[in-house]
């Protein structure tokens, strides 16, 4: 495998790992060519739906702290690069009770690592955060250090400044093929109803719910599952200066992320088992009525002045694997192709150092940034 600083790279999927992959390739001064089968910053992915949470007490656990960390200040460095917020830091809540298994995983990551959160009392969280209805066993935290992420906007804005660093970029062009060949790759690709073939020294594959198409051997690693999103028409005080995003853990099927309003609404995503989804092409965009009730009964049981039924529903489908942890690593059947996919839901934050740990890989086959818990190996 040749050092990446005399190869040129393909990057197939410029999506959440695949923008941030070529800016920072780009950025040293790589030959970097990127394909997207779709326009950039598409809704179609995972990455679709407005939004995204931004945690730094995280209840996967406190092994993503230093990483959360480093990922925080890259997004505020991007949103300066690029001059428009990607990230908006208004905090992050945590609402539930505190025998749920996740707010107390929050509780014991943030004494670990000495996070700035802050425990309000009921009285006190009623006066800041009037939206929200507290049972009488919820503890509430926010998590200072949090915020809102813009997923679409990030990706395109990040694919643009990969753009004026150098970056090649092919839109609407479906990657037919990536084909070992000796000590590089073969690309087939297809615009329209003309095929090319361009020649490579390594590509990284980052499809999103597109992985296990492209890398058949994920099939038996990656679920592609159907996200079924809400939003409910507000009135005044539910943008996020008042209302920050956060997660609900208070019993039952009161179990939820919500979204301040940033145009749409407030978003609410229930977190309850999702159906499968076979070919993300075919996604089922319609949601049945009985699950719409089931979000609006959460949303009427812990948020007070929202109306009673969602405004807007839409799906979006996403990977994930059985442990929950994202993939980065070699295709074991191509060494010159490097896999990246099956972040569960929870990989967009994270996405400009996964993409740091992946270049390093490129580079010379090792990196510091802790990723032995995404290995492919663990899942063999």
């Amino acid at each position: 495998m040749k050092p990446v600083q005399q190869s040129r790279v393909a990057v197939i999927g410029v999506g959440t790992m695949g923008s941030q992959l070529l800016h920072q390739l780009a950025s040293d001064g790589l030959a970097v060519t990127g394909f997207e089968q779709f326009d950039i910053g598409h809704e179609r992915g995972a990455a679709g739906g407005e939004t995204r949470i931004f945690r730094v007490a995280y209840k996967e656990g406190g092994d993503y702290v230093p990483l959360l960390r480093e990922a925080r200040a890259a997004w505020q460095e991007l949103s300066a690069r690029a001059g428009v917020p990607l990230f908006e830091p208004c905090g992050a809540m945590t609402i539930g009770s505190a025998e749920d298994a996740d707010v107390r995983t929050v509780v014991d990551v943030t004494e670990q690592w000495g996070l700035d959160v802050e425990r309000l009392d009921h009285r006190e969280a009623a006066r800041r955060f009037p939206q929200h209805r507290l049972f009488p066993d919820d503890v509430v935290l926010l998590d200072r250090q949090g915020g809102l992420l813009h997923p679409q906007r990030a990706i395109a804005e990040t694919a643009l400044l990969a753009e004026k660093a150098g970056a090649k970029l092919h839109t609407g062009t479906t990657v037919e093929d990536v084909v070992e060949r000796g000590d590089g790759v073969a690309v087939r690709f297809r615009r329209g109803d003309e095929v090319q073939v361009e020649e490579f020294d390594q590509a990284v594959v980052c499809t999103g719910p597109w992985i296990t198409r492209s890398v058949p051997v994920l099939a038996r690693d990656v679920e592609i599952r159907r996200a079924v999103l809400c939003w409910f028409e507000t009135a005044e005080g539910w943008g996020p200066a008042h209302f920050p995003v956060g997660i609900r853990r208070s019993g039952g099927e009161n179990t939820f992320s919500f979204f301040p309003d940033v145009g749409g609404g407030v978003k609410v995503n229930l977190h309850v088992p999702k159906s499968t989804v076979d070919d993300p092409d075919l996604l089922d965009p319609e949601v049945a009525p009985d699950y719409v009730a089931r979000v609006s009964a959460a949303v009427s049981n812990c948020l007070r002045g929202l109306p009673a039924r969602p405004t807007a529903v839409r799906t979006f489908a996403e990977g994930y694997t059985a442990d929950n942890h994202g993939i980065i690593g070699r295709d074991p059947d191509r060494p010159n192709v490097l896999v990246m996919g099956g972040f569960s839901g929870h990989g967009f934050k994270l996405a400009p150092v996964f993409a740091r740990a992946a270049a390093d890989l490129l580079r010379s086959g090792r990196t510091d940034v802790p990723i032995d818990h995404l290995s492919l190996s663990r899942l063999r």
